[in-house]
Parts: structure tokens; C-alpha cells; sequence
């Protein structure tokens, strides 16, 4: 196994890890320092780029969560926009209902 394969196994451990102890309700501040460190080395070095890190996020976090990043940051979006503009009508349709897969 080369270098690069080496770390984006590792990105993609530390991703999983990150939000498997989001998902149990864990501070995950300093697993969220330590990977952000851990990445910004490796592009750094050469091993990775954004792209590949974004990606290697997604696929994490639909792992763990069940539902694409892009898809829950516009859930909550639309949720805190509900509540600002007291809109509790929003908060009738079962949730199961709101968030698209």
C-alpha cells in the first residue's frame, strides 16, 4: 500500500469516528481539531485535495447518518427558519415527512 492509500484510509476512519460520536450525542470538538489538522497536513504533502476530502465526507456521513450532508444542512436551514419567522406549521408534518431522501 502506498503513502496516499495509507492516509485516505485514515481520512476516511477519522470521518467515520467523527461522526459516529456526533451521532451519540459526544462533544466531538477535539476529534473535529485533530482531523481538521490531520487533513490540512496531508493537502500539504501532497496526499489529498479538497475535492477528494469533500467527497470522502459525504460518503461518511451518509454512511453514518443515513442521509446526505447537503440534503440535513438544508433540513436544518429550513428548520431554523421556521422557528425565526414562527412559522409552527412546518413542525406539523412528521419529520420522517420533511427530511427527503
Amino acid at each position: 500500500m502506498d503513502q496516499q492509500s495509507v492516509f485516505l484510509a485514515q481520512v476516511q476512519l477519522q470521518f467515520e469516528q467523527l461522526f459516529q460520536a456526533k451521532k451519540n450525542g459526544q462533544n466531538v470538538q477535539v476529534l473535529k481539531h485533530r482531523a481538521e489538522g490531520f487533513f490540512y497536513a496531508g493537502e500539504l504533502l501532497g496526499l489529498v485535495d479538497k475535492a477528494v476530502l469533500q467527497q470522502l465526507m459525504e460518503q461518511s456521513y451518509l454512511q453514518v447518518f443515513g442521509v446526505a450532508l447537503s440534503k440535513d444542512s438544508s433540513y436544518k436551514t429550513e428548520r431554523k427558519q421556521a422557528m425565526d419567522n414562527e412559522f409552527y406549521q412546518y413542525f406539523e408534518e412528521p419529520a420522517f415527512n420533511r427530511v427527503r431522501s
